[in-house]
């Protein structure tokens, strides 16, 4: 062997380490610096297990959306369209000035099964929208209601 391909196998393998470094680097800065499913709904990750305990481990996680208490409220009074009385909703859930997350649980509820519990309906329904305060967690009200008043985003498999 020549001391000329010496070289050339050296500098190949020195193109090839920083050749992989640089797709080390650009992929690296593809991905996002926090580890989160999603950019508007990662805030609820934290309020998914006070809401589990709200509705004392009972039923199955159907979904979670973060939002503003005025779209909740806004989606409440659009849903007011389709009951048979008018919506009053809970002063808790009026007075709230933080972001909510509101996690949905699908199972039987009532207000005496649920924490903080609220029926707009007067009767039990199938599904528990546990509002939740972020970041400082904690549960504003339970509504208890058959179809949801808003979309929900799920990105967790159902709890058994």
């Amino acid at each position: 062997m020549s001391p000329s391909q010496g070289h050339d196998k050296k500098r190949c393998s020195i193109a090839a380490v920083v050749a992989l470094v640089a797709v080390v680097l650009i992929a690296a800065a593809c991905t996002s610096p926090r580890n989160a499913l999603g950019p508007t709904d990662s805030p609820c990750f934290r309020a998914i297990p006070v809401a589990h305990a709200a509705v004392n481990d009972k039923g199955h996680f159907a979904g979670v959306r973060y939002l503003s208490v005025k779209d909740l409220a806004a989606a409440l009074k659009t849903a007011q369209k389709f009951l048979s009385r008018h919506l009053s909703i809970p002063p808790a859930l009026r007075q709230t000035k933080s972001a909510i997350c509101v996690v949905a649980y699908g199972g039987r509820f009532s207000t005496s099964d649920v924490a903080l519990g609220w029926e707009p309906t007067g009767r039990p329904g199938s599904l528990a929208l546990v509002v939740v305060r972020v970041p400082n967690v904690g549960v504003i009200a339970t509504i208890i209601t058959k179809r949801p008043p808003l979309r929900l985003t799920r990105f967790l498999p159902p709890f058994a």
